[in-house]
């Protein structure tokens, strides 16, 4: 079969439908190596243009990148404090500016200990707290006493919780209730004459007691934890380091 120079490959896939007689197998093959390069597959162009997903270590890496520039910038942030400063006083001595510059680059140092232990404490969720932190007294044992109640510690008297009151004036919210600590020989002291007692007492004392306060008992030292009138009760605190303990005793009960 014989094609003329000015005749066109057929565009679209049904034109064979149009033609009276069948398109040569030729045209076919061009026809479609033609829709193939204008018109890629789809899912190839979206794979392609995904970008790939950020990955763990790319992760810490940009972390450590940011790390490193915050401590650059805080060591010239505290020179250039230093030298605003050492303009701002004038002309001094040249111990005074050494000084200046010394200061300066100490607290340069530790911005960049600070950032690099807040680094290591990244990597390290473990580690201990690094700022105060108030601790409050270790408690070896907590004793609940009700009015009436024994205190025991003591090895020569006989303690018992006599009462828990109000004042009638308070100073403070800690300074409103207090308990009462009756205690008596145990063995009493006897005054006598030619070997006839004319004089006996158990030496009854009353220790008055507000929360916070201290008092040794035996060889223990208790603290006052709370005081209640509602319950009728006082709650003292073993201390669990007695040879640490500094506070001032209210009473010593041998």
């Amino acid at each position: 079969m014989t094609v003329h120079s000015n005749s066109r490959l057929p565009a679209r896939a049904d034109d064979d439908l149009l033609l009276d007689r069948p398109v040569p197998q030729e045209w076919r093959d061009v026809r479609s190596a033609v829709r193939e390069a204008d018109y890629p597959d789809d899912r190839q162009v979206v794979l392609a243009a995904a970008p790939r997903p950020p990955s763990a270590i790319d992760a810490v890496s940009r972390g450590i990148g940011a790390l490193i520039k915050l401590s650059v910038l805080l060591i010239l942030l505290a020179v250039l404090w230093g030298v605003v400063t050492m303009v701002n006083v004038g002309v001094r001595a040249p111990g005074a500016v050494g000084e200046q510059i010394g200061n300066a680059l100490e607290r340069g140092a530790s911005a960049v200990g600070a950032v690099g232990q807040r680094v290591a404490d990244t990597f390290d969720p473990a580690h201990p707290p690094r700022q105060g932190l108030a601790q409050d007294v270790e408690i070896d044992e907590l004793l609940r006493i009700n009015v009436g109640g024994a205190v025991t510690g003591s090895s020569t008297r006989d303690l018992t919780v006599a009462s828990i009151q109000r004042r009638a004036d308070p100073s403070g919210p800690d300074g409103a209730v207090y308990a009462v600590l009756h205690g008596e020989l145990r063995e009493p002291n006897e005054t006598k004459v030619l070997g006839v007692t004319v004089r006996s007492t158990r030496d009854p004392k009353d220790y008055y007691l507000y929360k916070g306060e201290t008092i040794r008992i035996g060889r223990k030292l208790f603290k006052v934890n709370w005081v209640s009138v509602e319950r009728q009760q006082v709650a003292l605190i073993a201390y669990r380091e007695q040879d640490r303990v500094t506070a001032p005793l209210k009473a010593e009960i041998d």
